[in-house]
């Protein structure tokens, strides 16, 4: 007579373990799926770096709205209508999600609702129970390497519906051309987003200035004299026009496959100047002169091409000090008589408001 299975048998066949092979979209336990703790989210140009999911989902309740997603999840339920990308070291799990980890981020609040709250993101409570049920498994696709998942990711967060902002994007391609050690050039990856092939050159071209500033040691991001959201249209704006590229040695045109190190060396002090000039520079206490990009963008270039203007600057002047050298001198006396007059009426409309004070 045959043996009855033991308990332990029994409960393995009733359970089988999760599989996920390579190419296969299927509904996966939550508990297998791990956050991405590289997110292109967090390249904002701030300091983002992260430790461990939960470190990572705090970031992400401040620059992508976790709370929007949280409140849509617990009212509808969790829509299984995209796959997550995924990869993995093995048929059986863990996964890293290359792409939603926003949705995946979310998910693990309402799972967690203390967490949610010390990130002060409501939670609805109770939570009912089709939520639970919906959030248990997701639907995954799981890809054999990061590359294959590009395309996809780039065409979907830099060309659409859920965009990045620009610097994140630009990180993203730029790392996208640099692994593929420029076998695939900037119009291929353009194409395989649908984007427009002169943007992403100059995100990328940007991008690989950066990079050199910071590797020859002469600018930082982290250097910059204002805190807060870089500002790199800046950058990539300032690059585009042709004083920028004159000052710069950027007279050759745009390559479909730029070098990693775009600027030649007998630049590279000028590319220096050239940051601290447009973001300032917090170690020198130097302001940046680049307030408003539209007209202070176009009037620094045109400053940075004049060599008495360009001394101004050198010497900690101001950028209408550097433009007044630009301009026929009765002109800019004419400009600071009319500046000079809009502050007088400035002050006599606020004259009748004046209550007096206490002098210093």
């Amino acid at each position: 007579m045959p043996k009855s299975k033991s308990k332990k048998a029994r409960t393995e066949t009733q359970t089988p373990k999760f599989r996920l092979a390579v190419g296969e979209t299927k509904d996966c336990p939550v508990s297998l799926l791990r956050l991405d703790l590289n997110n292109p989210r967090l390249h904002t140009g701030t300091d983002l770096e992260v430790r461990d999911d939960s470190e990572l989902i705090s970031v992400l309740s401040d620059i992508a709205a976790l709370d929007e997603l949280v409140i849509s999840i617990c009212t509808n339920t969790y829509l299984n209508l995209e796959p997550l990308i995924v990869i993995g070291d093995s048929n059986s799990g863990p996964f890293k999600v290359l792409e939603g980890n926003r949705r995946l981020a979310a998910i693990k609040l309402i799972q967690n609702p203390t967490q949610a709250q010390r990130l002060g993101i409501k939670v609805p409570a109770p939570i009912q129970p089709e939520v639970i049920k919906s959030i248990e498994e997701v639907r995954v696709y799981r890809v054999a390497k990061v590359e294959d998942a590009r395309a996809f990711i780039g065409f979907k967060h830099i060309n659409g519906p859920q965009r990045w902002d620009a610097y994140a994007k630009a990180r993203y391609v730029t790392d996208w051309y640099k692994n593929a050690k420029r076998s695939v050039g900037i119009d291929s990856i353009a194409s395989m987003m649908g984007d427009n092939n002169n943007t992403l050159r100059a995100y990328i071209y940007s991008l690989l200035i950066l990079e050199q500033a910071e590797d020859a040691g002469v600018w930082s991001i982290r250097e910059r004299a204002n805190s807060g959201r870089f500002a790199f249209s800046h950058l990539y704006t300032a690059i585009g026009r042709k004083e920028y590229q004159e000052f710069l040695g950027l007279t050759d045109g745009w390559s479909d496959k730029p070098p990693l190190k775009p600027i030649k060396g007998d630049y590279i002090a000028k590319l220096a100047e050239t940051l601290g000039y447009i973001y300032g520079v917090k170690s020198d206490d130097r302001p940046a002169l680049v307030r408003s990009q539209n007209p202070d963008l176009k009037h620094l270039g045109e400053a940075l091409v004049s060599k008495t203007a360009r001394r101004i600057l050198q010497n900690r002047g101001t950028l209408d000090d550097a433009l007044d050298e630009l301009k026929d001198p009765s002109d800019a006396f004419q400009d600071s008589l009319i500046a000079v007059n809009l502050r007088l009426k400035r002050a006599i409309n606020l004259m009748p408001k004046y209550q007096g004070g206490s002098q210093q």
